[in-house]
């Protein structure tokens, strides 16, 4: 237990730290169509090959924006903030960002486009398959992954207090910890943020018997959300199993590869599963979180506050999940998914919310004075939308929706935040006034980016590196 390390050697500050990055799915959506766009990817962001920051998936509407890692969650919130300004300054005039995981209505017209454009030719092969598998519908739900590694001194700590053999090993565990905890508190987070209570297309993916129990808080998140087929089980009792069923589903052909395994958390790697087994890995992605419309950029500072007190909850407790322990909680997550955006937890799971905010609580009262503000902010939020399912994202979403749709809100929502992004064009905090342009150039062109200070911005291009101390146009570098 990380707890009880801690306490003997007085080093708080390794329990805290970590790596934050973030990616968020989002459809380019057309005003005068009300549907997704037909226009192309901005040109402007180059090759999507190798582009660090702006791709897009399955559709060429559906952007993905991805931020580098950074130390803390707010910071990795605010290069977000600036990717999606960037985009936004991007769109035709005709160009929303669809503030919702759940897709607009798609005509007929709308499926024959998404069936017969396509540009990542390197993904063609991959995306034929999903659609012969899972049909269109699922893989146009957008949300937000969230990414999160823990840092070396931890493990090492953790290594040496244990006599653990090496660190693959340790990483092996704490990661493990970690994600388990995140699975068994799955239903909390989708109490709060869960936000995709209608589907705007009544041929989806969810049975019509079930369409009925609109509006719910996630069908996202539910077992009719984004899911593998049922006779893909891949649990986390332990990681060892974990990654022996991944490895069968591969083996077998039941997966086309680990990008298909759609689990709410997934081990990341560099290599292969072999690998992770024997070095531990690299970061955990987590994938349960639907887009929040009323946050700017899709994903509000409490959910991740949340997530972070979570993780750290998870490594501050001497405590493991039984199969039928994650079964329950799983099939609790599910509940929870398909009641009305106003209903309460259940009896049990507000005593086991309670509990846990209880125990999160007291992880604030420890936390350095850089993180005190957001956390507090995230269990404020939290204990109010316990009491007050109105509250939540879901409960205050379900007000708005006008004859079993949303398109109407997503519509003037989406405008909303365009409005707001073109405000903060210009006005980036991370670099000085003088240096605002190209660093926005160095984010579009598909420079790695980082601001060494606000006067100096470190860049990257297919290996080759410089230092910027002043306005330049990068386009020159290009040629070199």
């Amino acid at each position: 237990m990380v707890q009880s390390l801690l306490h003997k050697t007085g080093a708080i500050n390794p329990l805290f730290q970590g790596l934050f990055g973030l990616e968020i799915e989002e459809h380019r959506v057309q005003i005068s169509r009300s549907s997704l766009s037909q226009l192309a990817h901005p040109t402007a962001f180059g090759d999507r090959s190798f582009h660090p920051y702006f791709q897009t998936d399955f559709s060429e509407s559906q952007e993905e924006l991805v931020t580098a890692p950074h130390k803390t969650s707010q910071a990795a919130l605010q290069q977000l903030h600036e990717l999606q300004t960037i985009l936004t300054s991007h769109l035709s005039d005709d160009e929303i960002i669809w503030p919702l995981s759940m897709p607009p209505h798609l005509a007929s017209d709308d499926l024959n486009f998404l069936a017969n454009h396509f540009e990542r030719t390197w993904y063609q092969a991959y995306r034929d398959f999903l659609i012969k598998r899972y049909g269109y519908y699922q893989h146009i739900m957008t949300g937000v992954h969230i990414n999160f590694s823990i840092s070396d001194d931890l493990v090492n700590q953790y290594q040496a207090t244990n006599q653990i053999a090496d660190s693959g090993q340790a990483k092996n565990q704490l990661y493990f910890k970690i994600a388990q905890h995140i699975v068994a508190y799955r239903w909390f987070l989708t109490y709060l943020f869960g936000a995709s209570p209608v589907s705007e297309n009544p041929d989806d993916t969810i049975p019509s018997q079930k369409q009925s129990l609109q509006p719910v808080r996630s069908w996202r998140a539910s077992q009719y959300g984004f899911k593998n087929q049922p006779n893909i089980q891949i649990g986390y009792a332990s990681l060892a199993e974990h990654l022996q069923q991944l490895a069968h589903a591969l083996n077998t052909n039941l997966l086309y590869d680990r990008s298909e395994f759609y689990g709410p958390v997934r081990f990341k790697n560099a290599g292969t599963i072999a690998d992770l087994k024997q070095s531990g890995p690299d970061y955990l992605e987590f994938r349960m979180f639907d887009i929040d419309p009323f946050s700017l950029d899709g994903i509000s500072q409490e959910a991740l506050s949340l997530l972070h007190l979570l993780i750290i909850d998870a490594l501050n407790q001497d405590q493991t999940w039984t199969a039928s322990e994650l079964i329950a909680a799983d099939e609790s997550n599910n509940e929870v998914a398909l009641a009305h955006p106003n209903q309460t937890l259940n009896n049990e799971l507000q005593q086991q919310a309670s509990a846990l905010l209880i125990r999160l609580q007291a992880i604030v009262q420890q936390a350095p004075a850089s993180l005190q503000k957001e956390f507090e902010q995230a269990i404020t939020y939290a204990k109010s939308a316990l009491a007050t399912p109105t509250k939540t994202v879901a409960g205050q979403l379900v007000n708005y929706i006008e004859d079993n749709s949303l398109s109407t809100f997503a519509l003037e929502e989406g405008q909303n935040w365009r409005s707001q992004h073109q405000i903060s064009l210009n006005q980036f905090k991370s670099v000085n006034e003088n240096l605002v342009s190209t660093y926005i150039q160095a984010l579009t062109l598909g420079f790695k980016t980082k601001a060494q200070t606000p006067d100096q911005l470190k860049l990257n291009y297919q290996g080759k590196s410089w230092l910027i101390n002043e306005p330049l146009d990068l386009k020159t570098l290009l040629n070199q």
